[in-house]
């Protein structure tokens, strides 16, 4: 039995659960709330999430522990076997997890009104007081990390903007086709999905995404086939 350690708000653990039902493999979800968060080098010393425990291994990173399930569990592969769409998929991947998931953060905690929804959601699994201190100490939180990376001190139209262009290039490179890379689906759907699922969880990604078809259709397929719990 595999346990996943995860904020279930977070795309790099919605990735990893959607790689976990895509393949049909039998998980529990060990749920970790805000105030053990500081607590988890215990069990992970990078003290990141999501992380796996699999008969004595502890994997973390979203990236290795997909490549660890794609090995171990090798039914419905999510990686190609030819090199060049491999490197493909690792290409969106790579995308996803370094660019797109800075947007999405931008867009869920960083504009007031996004950041309401969204930082209950963060709090579900504490008491009263971590989650009557969240809506203080998360926005600031978010605001240093995003500042460091650069799209925190960006306007909000201007990363607004960005979210629009990145949309349309997932859509015109879907045009025609069902999945991003090859005939069936990937890593590289369920990763950029899992960001733009994020992104589509704010007024303004929500927008953008329901104006594009071809975007719209693919998250359908992507969520239809890997939204369903195998146990």
């Amino acid at each position: 039995m595999i346990t996943l350690y995860q904020f279930e708000t977070s795309p790099f653990c919605d990735k990893i659960r959607r790689i976990l039902n895509y393949k049909q493999i039998t998980y529990r979800i060990e749920e970790i709330s805000l105030l053990r968060f500081t607590g988890i080098k215990k069990r992970y010393p990078v003290g990141k999430l999501p992380f796996i425990v699999h008969e004595g291994n502890t994997i973390g990173d979203s990236t290795d522990i997909a490549y660890y399930l794609e090995e171990q569990f090798p039914g419905k592969p999510i990686l190609p076997e030819d090199p060049k769409m491999k490197a493909m998929v690792h290409f969106f991947e790579d995308w996803a997890d370094e660019s797109l998931y800075f947007y999405e953060m931008r867009l869920r905690f960083g504009i007031p009104h996004n950041a309401k929804m969204a930082i209950p959601k963060l709090s579900h699994a504490d008491g009263w007081l971590i989650k009557g201190l969240a809506p203080l100490v998360v926005p600031s939180m978010n605001k240093s990390v995003l500042n460091k990376q650069g799209i925190g001190r960006r306007p909000d139209e201007l990363v607004v903007r960005d979210v629009q262009r990145h949309v349309e290039s997932v859509g015109s490179f879907l045009e025609g086709n069902d999945w991003l890379v090859g005939d069936t689906m990937t890593l590289a759907d369920i990763s950029v999905f899992a960001q733009l699922f994020c992104i589509n969880d704010s007024r303004e990604g929500a927008d953008i995404i329901s104006s594009n078809s071809n975007v719209c259709d693919w998250m359908k397929r992507v969520d239809e086939a890997t939204s369903v719990p195998s146990n």
